[in-house]
């Protein structure tokens, strides 16, 4: 039996032996060859391994020779055997590296640092600013309304016609019981008549959600200019609380609502969502376009302890994964499968967590400090 092997990896210094001169081609076949034996499937156990291998496979991706589709089947086999093996971390890592390979999202490095940096320590600031510093009514509403966008996704066309819907009220699709939601006019909608989306909020407070609904009719009160200007003020309160951070106020120069609409998904995403259940959170109807929305990086758990709204269960089947279904369509023509969808049948996996729980897995009830501020507002 091999015992526990501590894995301190530096990334940064990946050829420890190149002061003694490398290590020599036949001394490395041969440990290549008795870790492969013996030590390899120990050693993908090992989170500070699988992190050390992402790392490297993303640089594999910068200088390999391999063609672009090689890569991401690559990263595809990668990521169905990490899924398989409940590999979260590994899973994730490769899903974003996926997405950086197969399509071509604008402002992808700022997208990943600003999913760092709006974090929990994001709102303690914003929190100790309102708390301490002098500011105007049309700051504190920009920042209200950015906050709300990062725990229910809206488009800024959407608060308009957002309407807050409370016990009693209906069961929605695939629910047990009657639940506070939000009713949305769906924008960006083919359809001649609007599509509705609903987002449930059983992770709201009472004091949330009646701050929720104080905040959107306010938006639905405002002109597209004044919009604009909360825009404005939302940004530079933002840069304001990181004066002590010039990368930060560097990021948050084109941060906006939309900026708050990403942090949504990645969210979601770190919190276990599928792919299928953050496009019917975000009102679309296939997963072909949530790499846009979710360019972040989702591979590190929740960075927030904000409540995130959630859609209805029933609404999750109703969205199409197409390569799924082209899957399932040559399966049942006898053809051979997709890469990495060998074992679908045109299904996604199942959420793997509780994508409306606070970060580091801390229970509802000690969610205090996102709600203490949220209260306030």
């Amino acid at each position: 039996m091999i015992g526990k092997i501590d894995t301190p990896f530096d990334t940064d210094n990946p050829s420890p032996f190149s002061a003694t001169g490398g290590v020599p081609d036949r001394t490395r076949s041969l440990f290549g060859r008795f870790v492969r034996e013996n030590l390899l499937e120990h050693l993908l156990r090992d989170k500070d391994t699988q992190q050390a291998f992402a790392d490297w496979m993303e640089k594999h991706l910068d200088r390999g020779a391999a063609s672009k589709k090689t890569k991401r089947n690559d990263l595809k086999d990668i990521r169905r055997f990490a899924g398989r093996n409940k590999m979260h971390w590994l899973e994730t890592k490769m899903e974003s590296l996926l997405l950086e390979t197969r399509n071509n999202v604008p402002n992808k490095r700022r997208n990943f640092a600003l999913s760092h940096l709006i974090s929990q320590d994001t709102i303690s600031r914003l929190q100790d600013y309102f708390e301490t510093q002098q500011f105007t009514v049309t700051q504190y509403q920009a920042i209200q309304l950015f906050l709300v966008t990062c725990m229910t996704g809206l488009r800024t066309i959407e608060w308009s016609t957002a309407e807050l819907v409370q016990p009693p009220c209906q069961i929605l699709p695939g629910e047990s019981k009657e639940l506070p939601f939000l009713e949305v006019q769906t924008a960006k909608s083919r359809d001649e008549e609007p599509r509705i989306r609903r987002l449930i909020l059983d992770e709201f407070s009472d004091a949330q959600i009646e701050t929720l609904y104080q905040t959107l009719q306010y938006a639905q009160s405002i002109s597209k200019g004044t919009r604009s200007n909360l825009v404005i003020q939302a940004r530079r309160i933002l840069q304001q609380i990181y004066m002590d951070n010039p990368e930060a106020i560097e990021v948050l120069a084109e941060a906006d609502f939309r900026t708050a609409r990403k942090i949504y998904t990645v969210e979601l995403r770190r919190g276990g969502a599928s792919m299928k259940e953050t496009a019917a959170a975000l009102g679309h109807t296939s997963i072909t376009n949530v790499r846009y929305y979710s360019h972040g990086d989702i591979s590190v758990d929740r960075t927030t302890k904000l409540p995130l709204a959630r859609p209805p269960l029933g609404d999750i089947d109703k969205v199409k994964d197409t390569l799924a279904e082209l899957n399932e369509a040559r399966r049942q023509k006898g053809l051979g499968a997709i890469r990495g969808y060998e074992d679908t049948e045109g299904e996604t996996p199942a959420t793997r967590g509780r994508y409306g729980n606070p970060a580091s897995g801390e229970s509802k009830e000690t969610n205090t400090v996102g709600q203490s501020f949220l209260d306030k507002l």
